[in-house]
């Protein structure tokens, strides 16, 4: 999610990206049971993906608002936030996972300033004088001028390119 929330907002400043990754995320089923791999995104997440242009694709898959969150790992180690308190409407949206990736990766596809290599992965990296060469497991070589690796939820890191 990171990874293809920076490559997108990277080719919207006008950069070439490139995203290596294993798979494509799997397409978003309406009537699908909720993924249990949620995360809570706050309002300025919800802002991020408004200004990448994905936050109505998220909501146009599945969002719900939430306005408390408690959360623990020790008896004595308790947070409470509450918008009330805060004096705010919600706190942000609890959004699958998956979701987030289908929307960013749509956001991706569309792109002309992005390439992805799907089903790709990384073999090697390699420091050179001018930069780096990266060897693909198909054998291609790319020689980016930078690489940003976010690790994706796969054995294959997110590699993205410019």
């Amino acid at each position: 999610m990171v990874g293809g929330a920076l490559a997108l907002g990277l080719a919207q400043q006008g950069f070439t990206v490139m995203v290596i990754e294993h798979a494509a995320p799997a397409p978003f089923v309406a009537d699908s049971q909720p993924d249990v791999r949620i995360s809570a995104i706050s309002a300025a997440s919800v802002a991020l993906l408004k200004g990448l242009g994905v936050w109505e694709a998220v909501q146009g898959m599945r969002s719900h608002p939430y306005r408390r969150l408690e959360t623990w790992e020790w008896e004595n180690s308790h947070v409470v936030f509450d918008a009330a308190e805060l004096k705010l409407p919600l706190l942000g949206y609890m959004v699958e996972n998956n979701v987030l990736q289908q929307a960013l990766w749509q956001a991706l596809e569309a792109h002309p300033g992005v390439t992805l290599r799907v089903p790709a992965s990384l073999a090697a990296l390699h420091r050179r004088h001018d930069g780096y060469a990266l060897e693909l497991a198909d054998g291609e070589w790319v020689t980016p001028k930078l690489v940003i690796g976010a690790d994706g939820d796969g054995d294959t890191p997110i590699v993205v390119l410019l």
